[in-house]
C-alpha cells in the first residue's frame, strides 16, 4: 500500500487511506469506458464529443457547490485543527491561491500570451500543463512562460486517454514523459482526464501530481479524496484541485458567471483549505468564458489573509513540513 501523509498528525494511517487513496472510489476503467478510449474517442470530433457529455453528464446528481465536506468535517470537531492549520502556509495566512491550467490542444498553446498578460496584470501568475507529444510546441512561448515567473507543468504524454489503460502501456510511456519533465525543467505532472493511479504515478521524476480533486462527479473517475489541502503521497506532494473545472462550468452545467467557483471558494476558505484552480486556455479563448474567468480573478485578488504562489512552491512547503524526516508534532514556521 502507497505510504500517505496527511497534514494532520492526529489522523491515523487508516483514516488517511481511506480517505486520500479513495477507496471509497477506486479509479478504474469500466469496459464501456476501455471501448470508448481504444475504438471510438478518435473518431469522435471534439464538439461531438462536447454534446455527448453534456447529455451523458446532465443526469447526475452532484453534491451542492461541489462541496464533500465529510473528511473536513471530521477534522474540524479534533481540538488541534485550527492549530495545526495555522502552519500550512507563509506568514500565518488563512488560506493558500493556485492557479493550474491544463492546455490541451495547439490553439490552446498559441493562446497562452494572453492570459499571461491578464494574470500578470492581476498581480498572478500560473503553472501550464504542456502535452509533451500532441501538438506542436513554440518554444518562444515556453521560454515566455518561464522568463515572466510562471511555471510549466507536464499534462500526460498525448492526451489520448489510454495513460491508465493497462500498467504496460504507462511503464511504456514513463521514459517518455520523464524525458520532457527534463527538457521543460517541469517539477509537476497532471494526468489527461485526471485519471490517477497514485501508485503507478510513482515512477514519474516530479516533485509533485496534481491528478485527484477533493470531489468531482463529472469526471470519467470520479470520486475524490474528499481533501481540499495537499497531502504526501509515496514521494511526491499530491495537490489535488479544489474548484470546479472550466469545462464542467461552462458546458456541463452551461453556466456563464462564476458563481459556483465563488461559492465553492467561500467553502474552502472558511475552511483554511487551498484554492486550487484548474482551468483550460482551449475554453477560455471564448470571450465570454474569458469574461467569466477575469471576474473570478479579480474575486480573488480582494480575498484577505490568502498566500499566492505556484503548484512548485506549495509543494516545495509542503515536503518541508510533512515528510517523514520531519516532527510533524512541531511543524516548522517557514
Amino acid at each position: 500500500m502507497l505510504k500517505v501523509i496527511p497534514p494532520f498528525e492526529f489522523v491515523s494511517e487508516n483514516q488517511a487511506v481511506e480517505f486520500l487513496l479513495e477507496n471509497y472510489f477506486s479509479p478504474h476503467f469500466s469496459l464501456k469506458q476501455k471501448v470508448y478510449y481504444k475504438f471510438l474517442r478518435k473518431l469522435i470530433p471534439i464538439n461531438v464529443r462536447q454534446q455527448i457529455q453534456e447529455k451523458t453528464y446532465s443526469s447526475i446528481k452532484y453534491k451542492e457547490s461541489f462541496i464533500d465536506s465529510e473528511l473536513v468535517d471530521v477534522l474540524k470537531t479534533h481540538p488541534e485543527f485550527e492549530k495545526s492549520v495555522k502552519h500550512f502556509y507563509p506568514d500565518g495566512a488563512r488560506s493558500a491561491l493556485v492557479l493550474t491550467h491544463d492546455v490541451e490542444e495547439e490553439e490552446g498553446f498559441n493562446y497562452i500570451p494572453k492570459i499571461l498578460d491578464l494574470e500578470e496584470g492581476l498581480g498572478l501568475r500560473s503553472s501550464w500543463n504542456i502535452v509533451p507529444y500532441k501538438y506542436k510546441i513554440d518554444e518562444g512561448i515556453i521560454r515566455e512562460i518561464q522568463s515572466r515567473g510562471f511555471e510549466i507543468g507536464i499534462h500526460g504524454y498525448n492526451h489520448d486517454g489510454k495513460l491508465y489503460f493497462s500498467e504496460k502501456i504507462f511503464n511504456e510511456r514513463v521514459p517518455y514523459i520523464n524525458s520532457a519533465i527534463k527538457k521543460y525543467g517541469a517539477v509537476g505532472f497532471r494526468s489527461p482526464m485526471v485519471h490517477r493511479n497514485l501508485t503507478w504515478l510513482q515512477r514519474l521524476d516530479v516533485e509533485y501530481d496534481a491528478s485527484c480533486f477533493d470531489y468531482d462527479a463529472f469526471q470519467p473517475f470520479s470520486g475524490g479524496t474528499k481533501s481540499i489541502w495537499p497531502f504526501i503521497a509515496g514521494k511526491f506532494v499530491e495537490l489535488p484541485y479544489t474548484i470546479p473545472q472550466d469545462h464542467t462550468l461552462f458546458y456541463s452545467l452551461k453556466q456563464i458567471n462564476p458563481n459556483l467557483w465563488i461559492e465553492k471558494t467561500k467553502w474552502v476558505y472558511d475552511n483554511f483549505g487551498t484554492i486550487l484552480v484548474l482551468t483550460h486556455p482551449d475554453y477560455l479563448i471564448n470571450k465570454e468564458h474569458l469574461s467569466v474567468y477575469t471576474e473570478y480573478l479579480q474575486y480573488l485578488r480582494g480575498l484577505d489573509n490568502v498566500w499566492h504562489g505556484l503548484p512548485r512552491e506549495l509543494a516545495a512547503r509542503w515536503k518541508m513540513l510533512f515528510s517523514p524526516k520531519n516532527d510533524l508534532s512541531n511543524p516548522k514556521s517557514l
